[in-house]
């Protein structure tokens, strides 16, 4: 067995073991000062303890035991250098073949072209852009992008010539108009606007804004080929060509010369965020200099081969990048500021290469992009790559075993301690060192004390690693074997032991922790802040011992579901987490964290608080940052609480070690935080996270209805009919598609946003005609938001029988048919009434008839027998007298009965003259009986009245004329009937001897009822009668009809009503 010893400066070499009473020395530590402390790996029982049952065995191992041999040279920092996450799409991704260039524009698309045309990449899907018919490419290979200032798109062709995309509209240069007839290798854009092109065999070209013009001897150009064309940060134009190197300072037109001899051809150019400029050719490699003063410093030539790059770029994080075309596909170096101007840069210069061995689809590897969110691209022929800044950086080394997983621990002197199978690693500030190695299996939990003491746990025992020694600790009972530990804040320890119960080591013993406190397997074990100690148990239990008081929480006090897999102190509260989530106990009740989706926080097997009081979750679903407050918000209100992860695509291998013996997340003395996952240890610095802070563009790419594809335009008009849409949009975020959030709302018909997550199609159905905007805005991988988003406004075409012209006929089809049916019902009602007044008529004139011939004609018979009889009598006879008084009587009841019978014939009827012609009539008969100068005089236009009312108004008239004629003695008699606006007035008027007051007064003479039947008839028509007389003066009768509003349209009605035209 061999205890190794770190060779690090920090670490001296280990010397040979001695041994005093069982105690040995094998190597030594040094601290942060430098200073060397003995350090060793010394196996013995505690100073205070006698030797366990494995003392001596143990011993006697150790004598046996090799000296140390020394560890191979380690990196010296094998976190320094960034970690990028490789993504690929390769042709079965539907990435064109043959990536030749790459630009992007303001609109957020990755611009790609290839020897098979333009293309265009969202994040998700790759677009053939080309433009229409009439505007063709004059070339499909395209082999240089570039994006001006005022966002055009040019590109240049293998055959030759120059295109142009800008606001939508192309533009075609060829040989005519000055475009260089050969390859075109790259453009650049100077401090005053100009643009120009270099190519392979058409040397440098310049566009004045009309045409391309060529450089050459006027400018002091030299050659036919330009391979490179850069503008660097101090406005001066660098040129490559095939023989040297010149420059075109600003504001001046002739090129000066380096004196730079290059070769080979293909040379590239890159300026670094120092200002360094970079040249690669094949003839030196790759060299820096700091510009025309310097340049000689790039014609060293170098004893080691040359290095070329076809391109070069620095990424935002100064990181340099290079595609070799030939050899090792994408190679990459973050420590190029430490290498010397003109020194060629060598194979162990740099961090990482990606080559077909390790991920790339083809060494072909031409094109590099830095896009706007940090990414870096690079497409080959085979396929397009994108390497992602990682804000997680996974540790790598050869000595870790992931089949048995780690324990993790952190401390101030040694860092991250990480214990895998016998072996405890340390790692502060330099390369990974093995501090120990155990003899044991297997170490399986780990933890640290306040002097740098690290304790674990293994098969069998507990053991303390303290000032260079380590040592095995015995058993309470001298058996059993310790599952969980904990620091007690000072120099002693908590353990639990199977059998024992948890106790707590101090002063060189152990003492119980808790007497009546049963182990039962817990998972989990925590000193809290105020002392108590938590232990959460595989059945939902939480357990809480303070001060000789245990409390017991359970799934019905809010505990999560499972076995409770990690805890840590929140603010006074506490976080449980669980196998199926995260819950927050503050007093005697715990509330589960919500998120979105729900599983997020399953499985977290560490929990850990920055130095900025976030906190931190190691899962299954990755790793979790979140807020207290979000924490406490989302236990509160049941919402989801706000938080970030980091996965796969934040460069996390791996998921959280489940039911690690210690927790899976700790933070050490510089606030870096570490998590133990299944593939190895990850590291994240929250100090230097990295996160996107541009907000993605978001564009809308096609709209389908109704089997048709509309181009997108504002004020698009869709075919009369359209129920059914599609909407196809797209958030133009390069870094993490899948974490892109999308909202969309469609006015009129979405009442608010509707989330779509990463889905970029919206469906409608059921969509009427009218105007439309449907609004789509996103959100990038951290949460910023492009509020203002795309629009597109559109209507949909009203067919005839959905427009206001054809609901208008519609209302007044319906209107005309309830007006017809109104109409009709009126005609019904008018004809039953009709129908009812002439059964009225015929029956009042039946009984006229039969009164007349039966009851009248025998009562006018008696009256002649009884004068008869009568005349037989003496006139001197009392009799004589009675019977002529009785007849007298009986002739004034036939007068009486003849009238009655009169007025039952006296209803105008159906086909009767007008009111004024009947009371006319009346009135001449009357006059032929009582002589009296008597006329009907009428004022306007009379209303149409019904029947029955025209009938009550005759008979009031009538009897207004019978008083006027019987009995008042009247020479002139007038009837008045006048036609006001409201009202229709009827007098009747004489100058006869006048109606006393006293049958004014009652109403009418006694046993007659013409004056109250005239009364009764007005109230029953809802009309006033006034009656004025004086005695020997005449009298008036007056009857005030109120009229409704006789409107044109309601005389129109009576009169289709009443079937009159």
């Amino acid at each position: 067995m061999t205890a190794a010893a770190p060779r690090h400066p920090r670490f001296a070499e280990p010397r040979a073991p001695s041994f005093e009473g069982c105690r040995g020395s094998i190597g030594v530590y040094s601290d942060r000062s430098g200073r060397g402390r003995a350090g060793g790996h010394v196996i013995a029982a505690s100073s205070s303890t006698a030797p366990g049952r494995y003392g001596l065995l143990l011993c006697a191992l150790l004598a046996a035991m090799p000296a140390p041999a020394a560890e191979a040279e380690a990196p010296d920092d094998p976190l320094a250098a960034p970690q990028y996450q490789h993504s690929a799409w390769s042709l079965q991704d539907g990435a064109p073949p043959d990536i030749w260039a790459l630009a992007q524009r303001s609109d957020g698309y990755l611009w790609l072209g290839t020897g098979n045309g333009l293309f265009r990449f969202d994040g998700i899907s790759f677009e053939r852009y080309a433009p229409p018919p009439s505007q063709r490419l004059a070339n499909s290979n395209v082999t240089a992008l570039y994006t001006a200032a005022d966002d055009a798109l040019w590109m240049g062709f293998l055959p030759g010539g120059i295109s142009v995309l800008r606001d939508g509209r192309w533009q075609h240069y060829d040989a005519a108009a000055g475009a260089p007839a050969t390859m075109t290798t790259g453009f650049a854009e100077d401090r005053s606007g100009a643009l120009w092109a270099a190519a392979t065999r058409d040397g440098l070209r310049r566009f004045d804004g009309t045409r391309w013009q060529p450089v050459g001897a006027d400018w002091d150009f030299p050659g036919h080929r330009a391979d490179a064309v850069l503008t660097a940060a101090d406005g001066t134009l660098w040129v490559a060509t095939d023989t040297t190197l010149v420059y075109l300072p600003p504001g001046e037109h002739r090129f000066r010369s380096t004196g730079v001899a290059l070769g080979g051809g293909h040379a590239s150019l890159a300026q670094a965020p120092d200002g360094r400029l970079w040249l690669s050719d094949k003839k030196l490699g790759t060299r820096a200099f700091a510009g025309a003063a310097d340049a000689v410093a790039a014609t060293q030539e170098s004893a080691v081969p040359p290095i070329h790059f076809a391109q070069m770029r620095f990424d935002r994080y100064g990181v340099f990048w290079g595609t070799d075309r030939n050899n090792h596909g994408v190679r990459r170096s973050s420590r190029l500021a430490d290498i010397a101007n003109g020194q060629g840069l060598r194979d162990r210069d740099f961090d990482a290469s990606t080559d077909e061995h390790n991920g790339l689809s083809s060494n072909k590897t031409v094109p590099l992009l830095s896009d706007r969110e940090g990414n870096v691209w690079a497409g080959t022929n085979l396929g397009l790559h994108r390497f992602r800044y990682n804000n997680v950086r996974m540790l790598r080394d050869a000595r870790l075993d992931d089949q048995l997983g780690y324990a993790i621990g952190a401390s101030e002197r040694y860092g991250l301690l990480i214990a895998n199978r016998a072996s405890v690693y340390a790692l502060h500030d330099g390369p990974l060192q093995r501090l120990f190695t155990a003899p044991v299996d297997n170490i399986a939990g780990l933890a640290t004390g306040r002097d740098d003491t690290i304790w674990f746990t293994s098969t069998p025992g507990l053991w303390r690693w303290q000032d260079g020694r380590l040592a095995s600790l015995p058993s309470p009972d001298g058996t059993g074997s310790a599952s969980l530990i904990a620091g007690d804040g000072a120099d002693g320890l908590y353990a639990l032991w199977q059998p024992g119960g948890l106790q707590h080591h101090a002063d060189g013993r152990w003492q119980p922790a808790a007497p009546a406190l049963a182990p039962q397997s817990p998972s989990v074990l925590l000193r809290g802040a105020d002392d108590a100690l938590w232990l959460g148990y595989a059945d939902s239990r939480l357990l809480r011992w303070r001060d000789g008081e245990q409390q017991v929480y359970t799934e019905a006090d809010g505990m999560p579901a499972g076995t409770i897999t990690a805890l840590a102190p929140l603010d006074g509260a506490l976080l449980v987490a669980g196998e199926n989530g995260v819950a927050l106990l503050q007093g005697e009740r715990a509330r589960p964290v919500a998120t979105e989706p729900p599983e997020l926080l399953n499985g977290v097997s560490g929990i850990v608080v920055a130095a900025d009081g976030a906190v931190w979750f190691n899962g299954l679903h990755g790793i979790v940052q979140a807020l207290p407050a979000a924490l406490r918000a989302a236990a509160a209100t049941g919402r989801p609480a706000a938080v970030r992860v980091f996965d796969k695509e934040d460069g996390l291998h791996g998921v959280a070690l489940q039911f690690p013996a210690s927790p899976s997340a700790v933070r050490d003395a510089a606030g870096r935080l570490w998590f133990a996952t299944n593939q190895g240890i990850a590291r994240i610095a929250p100090a230097q996270l990295y996160s996107n802070a541009a907000a993605p563009p978001v564009a809308i790419r096609a709209l389908r209805a109704g089997g048709y594809d509309y181009a997108v335009r504002d004020g698009l008009a869709l075919l009369p009919g359209t129920r059914d849409l599609q909407i196809d949009y797209t958030a133009l975020s390069l870094a993490v598609p899948r974490r892109v959030q999308l909202r969309y709302r469609l006015s009129g018909v979405d009442a608010d946003w509707q989330d779509a997550g990463t889905r970029r199609r919206a469906f409608y159905a059921n969509l009427g005609p009218g105007a439309y905007r449907f609004d789509v805005i996103a959100a990038n991988d951290s949460g910023v938001w492009n509020r203002t988003g795309a629009t597109l406004d559109f209507r949909i075409e009203p067919r005839f029988v959905e427009t206001w012209i054809f609901y208008t006929l519609c209302a007044l089809a319906a209107a005309a048919t309830l007006f017809a049916l109104y109409l009709l019902r009126l005609r019904q009602l008018a004809a039953r009434l009709r129908a009812r007044l002439d059964e009225r008529h015929r029956e009042r004139e039946r009984i006229a008839r039969e009164l007349h011939d039966t009851l009248l004609q025998g009562v006018q018979g008696l009256i002649l027998r009884f004068q008869a009889i009568a005349n037989k009598v003496p006139r001197t006879e009392p009799l004589r007298d009675a019977l002529e008084t009785t007849l007298d009587r009986a002739e004034a009841l036939v007068v009486q009965a003849r009238d009655r019978v009169q007025d039952l014939r006296a209803g105008l009827g159906a086909d009767a003259p007008s009111l004024p012609e009947a009371l006319a009539r009346t009135g001449a008969e009357l006059a032929e009986a009582y002589p009296a100068e008597f006329r009907v005089v009428v004022e306007g236009r009379l209303p149409v009245l019904d029947s029955l009312r025209r009938d009550e108004i005759f008979r009031i008239g009538r009897e207004a004329l019978y008083n006027a004629f019987r009995h008042a003695r009247a020479r002139h008699i007038e009837v008045e009937i006048v036609a006001e606006r409201e009202r229709l007035r009827l007098r009747v008027r004489d100058d006869g001897q006048g109606i006393a007051e006293d049958i004014l007064d009652a109403g009418g003479k006694a046993g007659h009822w013409g004056l109250s039947g005239m009364r009764e008839r007005a109230l029953a028509l809802g009309a006033q009668l006034n009656i004025w007389s004086r005695r020997g003066s005449g009298s008036e009768i007056e009857l005030l009809l109120p009229l409704p509003d006789h409107s044109r349209w309601q005389r129109l009605v009576r009169l289709l009503s009443a079937g009159n035209p």
